[in-house]
């Protein structure tokens, strides 16, 4: 019991509840509702009732979903092919149905939150499924989408992109699930944006003699392997994967920055034995120091497979091919352990931004390189130019083209257009300045966002250097130069560089012609052409020998080339045959 304040007192004085009636019966008498009786659903107005005192019925919504895969779990049966994803889903913008991009075979149970979902439909390349409740999903809810199916047998024409199995070096089945850039669909329905993160879970089941790697923490049993990926990072085209075979040994290479790099060699190919193990921890060492740590946990494992690419960047597994070792092994595993940072971390905002991963991966181990191993930096130059001079496309074709079409294209013209070139008209610690505010997080960046970074560290006027450079139908259209050689009346030597594209357009870089002596003597002269370009350029400078020949851009600074070569472009053949089959790949 309360005491009853003076106030309230006065206000009710206690002598009332001795009237010959009842106060609280008085609304009876009058016909209005008493104090303890239900309050009418509207009041006599006419207006609503208090929200408090109604149970607000849930809302409904209709029409497609737009939701993002934030975590892809898939079981799969590698022998059988025989597959559930459980897929979790964000919803973006409301709807009672929800969408996927799938490629996937015999759909069998498609449920959401665990019910059967309704008007499920399966074509074309797409799957969608609708709640049978019914009423929809708001914005921000979490919908688990779970899929039972088979993974199709094939691969996008000649490559490994989906499932397939072959023979490793020993003669023994291999098989390799891998998805690409827009192509997750072809092993389960998926979010195919590039520029999307997920974590994942694979449970693989497979031979009791296998083994199998994939994405995140491995743990392995006899006939099963399973794979947690937690870590902030990782889109679809790289993490979604696996790789199964009998043949590997494991050797661990050594531990820098905390981390450890694992070989898992096939016997019958021996990388051990070619691998220079120096270069690619002290290149790991040197990535962690610049761009942060490296993003996925305290082991790289390298796997010797039968790969169609030279080398691959899954999350902390890097593929690498059996045939690498007839090239530049050492360049393919610097270039993949770069990705782990420019195209794993920090990864594509769409499929027409594949460029600059490639070039960056490549111009990161050229740096490392270049300042380790010289003669190495100058081989991997002379590629890009090689490379560059074959290109069919664009790296950014015109054309609507597939990935597959024009990738190629990326990896000589690529490195020497957003870096290579930029290093000679700046200097690198301002190109490596850009590359440091680009990667170290997770996040996805365009051909765009990449060349605003590099205009901000080096201070040139990119725009119409990119535009001409990256852009444009058909084959490229590279500089040919003609020189010219003239004495002045001081003894001087006068030379005179006359740019031509058959396109017609200007572009902009800065190279050297190097003067020959009868004796192997040299001199540079260096000829800038800015970075929106001109047509000629001339420099004047005592030589103090008598110049026999010049050599047009020896350090290869340049996307140039003598006029004389300049008809025999698509003609020329690669000097290095172990790029038929892809340099170091995606």
């Amino acid at each position: 019991m309360t005491e009853m304040s003076p106030r309230r007192a006065l206000e009710h004085p206690p002598y009332l509840h001795k009237l010959s009636f009842s106060f609280h019966m008085l609304p009876l008498l009058l016909g209005l509702p008493g104090c303890g009786d239900p309050a009418p659903s509207t009041p006599a107005d006419g207006g609503a009732a208090d929200a408090r005192d109604v149970p607000e019925e849930p809302r409904t919504y209709a029409g497609p979903a737009a939701v993002v895969v934030t975590r892809y779990g898939l079981a799969l049966d590698v022998a059988t092919r025989q597959a559930r994803a459980t897929l979790a889903l964000r919803v973006r913008a409301a709807g009672d149905c929800v969408e996927l991009a799938s490629r996937v075979e015999d759909v069998t149970e498609v449920t959401l939150d665990g019910a059967p979902a309704r008007d499920v439909t399966h074509g074309e390349g797409r799957l969608r499924a609708c709640d049978p409740a019914s009423r929809g999903y708001a914005v921000d809810r979490e919908v688990s989408l779970g899929v039972a199916y088979t993974v199709p047998q094939g691969t996008w024409r000649g490559t490994q992109i989906g499932f397939s199995t072959r023979n490793d070096a020993a003669g023994r089945p291999f098989t390799y699930a891998l998805g690409w850039v827009e192509q997750c669909d072809r092993l389960v329905p998926c979010d195919p944006s590039p520029g999307t993160f997920a974590t994942y879970d694979l449970d693989l089941t497979h031979a009791m003699d296998q083994r199998a790697w994939c994405a995140g923490q491995v743990t392995a049993e006899p006939g099963r392997t399973r794979c947690t990926f937690r870590h902030e990072g990782g889109p679809t085209y790289s993490t979604l994967g696996a790789l199964v075979g009998r043949s590997w040994t494991a050797r661990t290479l050594g531990t820098r920055e905390g981390v450890t790099v694992v070989l898992h060699d096939n016997p019958a190919v021996d990388v051990a034995r070619q691998l220079n193990t120096d270069a690619v921890l002290g290149f790991l060492a040197w990535m962690s120091r610049t761009f942060g740590p490296y993003p996925y946990g305290d082991e790289l494992r390298i796997v010797v497979a039968p790969t169609f690419w030279a080398g691959f960047e899954h999350p902390g597994n890097i593929a690498l091919g059996e045939g690498t070792v007839r090239g530049r092994l050492d360049h393919t595993v610097l270039h993949e352990i770069a990705h782990q940072w420019a195209g794993d971390q920090t990864t594509l905002a769409s499929a027409r931004d594949f460029v600059w991963k490639e070039a960056m991966a490549e111009y990161l181990a050229y740096v490392w390189e270049d300042e380790n191993l010289p003669a190495q930096a100058q081989a991997t130059r002379q590629v890009w130019k090689d490379v560059a001079f074959n290109a069919r496309t664009y790296p950014v074709p015109e054309e609507r083209l597939t990935l597959l079409e024009y990738y190629g294209s990326a990896y000589g013209p690529g490195p020497m257009i957003f870096f290579r070139q930029l290093e000679s008209l700046s200097e690198r610690p301002r190109v490596l300045a850009a590359l440091r505010e680009l990667l170290g997080r997770p996040r996805a960046l365009s051909v765009e966002d990449v060349q605003r970074a590099l205009e901000r560290a080096t201070g040139l006027p990119l725009e119409g250097y990119f535009r001409a450079w990256l852009r444009g139908p058909g084959a490229p259209s590279w500089p040919t130069a003609r020189i010219a050689r003239s004495a002045t009346p001081e003894g001087a030597t006068r030379v005179t560089v006359t740019l031509s594209n058959r396109d017609g357009r200007t572009r902009g870089c800065r190279f050297r012609v190097r003067l020959r002596g009868a004796g192997m003597e040299m001199y540079d002269i260096p000829m800038d052409f800015g970075t929106d370009g001109a047509t000629e350029r001339s420099a004047t400078a005592m030589v103090p020998f008598e110049v026999t020949r010049e050599e047009l851009d020896p350090l290869q600074e340049c996307l140039v080339y003598p006029a004389s070569e300049g008809a025999s472009r698509l003609a020329k053949p690669v000097s290095q045959p172990w790029l038929a089959d892809g340099w170091s790949g995606p």
